[in-house]
């Protein structure tokens, strides 16, 4: 049995592949020095030639790891939540968790889950981490910024997992909670670790981690974050399955009764008020002018960001850094 089996949904990836190769490599060995072994689930949706290829030379690098081992399954497009429920019932780890294939993870916070699963730290069925952003601005069209935005990992409360997803996707679970909570659904296309997430969270403990888990590269192509009206709809349903009217924010109406009626409905509709409110009368006006709004409010983020990237990015492109964090006017990294 592994210690961590980490589980990666790959559809298309040909772009990201290299770099995950590199970085699950890295892990890898920094896990095995630690005195754990990791194994890699790769779920292979439709794969081409080249992932294929890529797949099978990550394979062979990490049989070269005498503590890593990967396990490849070559299944048909299937949802990104049906390849995880494949991905968990063919691992064998004690503990699990995923990696997306455009995402970063760090070795020390993979560490610290395992310890704090294993040990029952404070009852801990499951562990999240805080972990960074990464967006790309454009600057003036003449050149790119990176920009980092740190995100912790808040005190663990019950009713809050069921209202919002914490952890982005590098939280870890032990092996019994996927068994008590059960499969994720299916059905959803971006919002299903959240949906599975408040779940577990009604009949288990969550603990923050300390170490930074990794990075959520955004790059527009993302499933979540990445303006998809699917993802606001998914959302709803999940709100809407708890009776958490409150939570409910307009969505695009045909998506959000068709999703509802042919696979999000459980055991009940919500209220009338609440089905006029999202697909009846005005919906699709309340709709763009919601949309508009949050446009309007992303926009002004991108110039916050920018307006703080921009003097970063001058301090570290002329390397001033170091003689101004001696002055005590910037931090040093």
């Amino acid at each position: 049995m592994a210690d961590i089996s980490l589980i990666t949904s790959l559809y298309r990836a040909d772009a990201y592949l290299e770099a995950y190769s590199r970085h699950v490599l890295d892990v890898a060995a920094e896990l095995q020095t630690a005195g754990l072994n990791l194994e890699m689930v790769l779920v292979a949706n439709e794969p081409s030639d080249r992932e294929r290829a890529l797949i099978r030379q990550l394979t062979a690098d990490l049989d070269a790891i005498p503590a890593a081992r990967a396990v490849v399954l070559d299944v048909p497009r299937e949802s990104v939540y049906a390849s995880w429920n494949r991905g968990v019932k063919t691992s064998v780890g004690r503990v699990v968790g995923f990696w997306n294939v455009d995402d970063i993870r760090t070795a020390d916070a993979l560490i610290e889950g395992h310890r704090m699963i294993m040990d029952g730290t404070n009852g801990c069925a499951a562990v999240y981490f805080p972990y960074r952003v990464r967006r790309q601005n454009r600057m003036l069209d003449l050149f790119t910024i990176q920009h980092y935005t740190r995100y912790p990992a808040p005190p663990f409360d019950r009713d809050a997992f069921t209202r919002k997803m914490h952890g982005a996707s590098f939280w870890l679970m032990g092996r019994d909670l996927y068994k008590r909570v059960g499969p994720f659904d299916a059905g959803f296309h971006i919002s299903g670790d959240f949906e599975w997430c408040a779940r577990a969270a009604q009949v288990a403990n969550f603990c923050p981690g300390t170490e930074n888990a990794g990075v959520f590269v955004l790059h527009g192509g993302n499933l979540s974050d990445s303006g998809d009206p699917r993802q606001g709809v998914e959302e709803n349903v999940i709100h809407l399955r708890r009776g958490a009217w409150d939570r409910i924010e307009p969505a695009q109406p045909d998506l959000m009764r068709d999703c509802w009626l042919t696979w999000g409905r459980q055991e009940s509709d919500p209220p009338p008020e609440i089905q006029d409110q999202l697909w009846g009368p005005g919906a699709d006006e309340r709709w763009q002018t919601w949309q508009r709004d949050q446009r309007t409010r992303q926009r002004r983020k991108r110039v916050e960001r920018l307006l703080r990237a921009g003097p970063r990015f001058v301090i570290d492109r002329v390397g001033l850094r170091p003689w101004l964090a001696r002055l005590g006017l910037v931090k040093s990294g």
